[in-house]
């Protein structure tokens, strides 16, 4: 009997010492109050790491006096200092991804004071007329006109397309099995599947609105309604609803 008794303090005591070095709560998403998953928590004294359930929640091996880290590629890095082991809630804001701002200033036309430089405006509309000169800048009679296509440039095409490409390559480090996995259950085929379907465009991804748990979770409900032999097969064509 005394046994039997010792055996029961001494689980109560345990349980309550092992309890007492854990961390417990749950991590949200500023303003929104979305549940995070995915997110990586880290004592930054020991070392241990976990990461954040769908519903946000966690549980982490940690002390008093211990600070730990809360981190993900779309969310600003937050830390906390651990004065107490109460149950805390964490609220994480997301990164904003912008554009670099293009800067436009009106420049101005100086009209040269020769005659045969000088710019009207034109007859066909907002075209520009110059008066046709000889080989010294003489007027010889007769106009000459200046018509532009309004397309972009070769040089602005390729600028175009590197910011496109820069643009498109911080998505897909988002959209990777290997970051992927950390919130969807699935892998494999099934995974590639997902990233071919769902990675989104530059204009979706960057939109102000732009929420990747809420984006992943609507997504991998959607993909979850096609059939698993489909979900998991290599041939993609599989994979594109009948429109009939």
């Amino acid at each position: 009997m005394r046994q039997f008794l010792f055996l029961i303090v001494f689980s109560a005591f345990a349980t309550g010492a092992f309890a007492q070095n854990q961390l417990t709560g749950r991590v949200f998403e500023n303003k929104s109050k979305v549940f995070l998953q995915g997110i990586r928590i880290e004592d930054l004294k020991s070392h241990a790491i976990v990461i954040s359930g769908p519903d946000g929640s966690f549980t982490i091996g940690a002390a008093v006096g211990d600070v730990v880290c809360f981190t993900n590629a779309n969310y600003r890095p937050d830390t906390l200092y651990l004065a107490d082991l109460k149950y805390v809630q964490v609220f994480l804001d997301p990164k904003v991804n912008m554009l670099e701002e293009v800067k436009v200033t009106n420049q101005e036309i100086k009209k040269n004071a020769g005659f045969s430089t000088q710019k009207q405006p034109g007859v066909l509309g907002n075209q520009t007329v110059l008066y046709q000169t000889d080989e010294n800048g003489n007027p010889i009679g007769g106009l000459k006109m200046n018509i532009a296509d309004g397309g972009e440039t070769p040089k602005q095409h390729e600028a175009k397309v590197s910011r496109s490409e820069a643009l498109k390559a911080q998505i897909a480090k988002v959209f990777n099995a290997e970051n992927l996995k950390k919130y969807l259950p699935i892998s494999g085929q099934e995974m590639e599947n997902f990233i071919i379907m769902y990675t989104p465009d530059i204009n979706t991804y960057f939109a102000a609105t732009f929420n990747l748990v809420a984006y992943l979770n609507a997504s991998y409900e959607e993909f979850n309604k096609i059939p698993v032999e489909q979900r998991q097969s290599k041939a993609l064509t599989q994979l594109v609803p009948d429109k009939n």
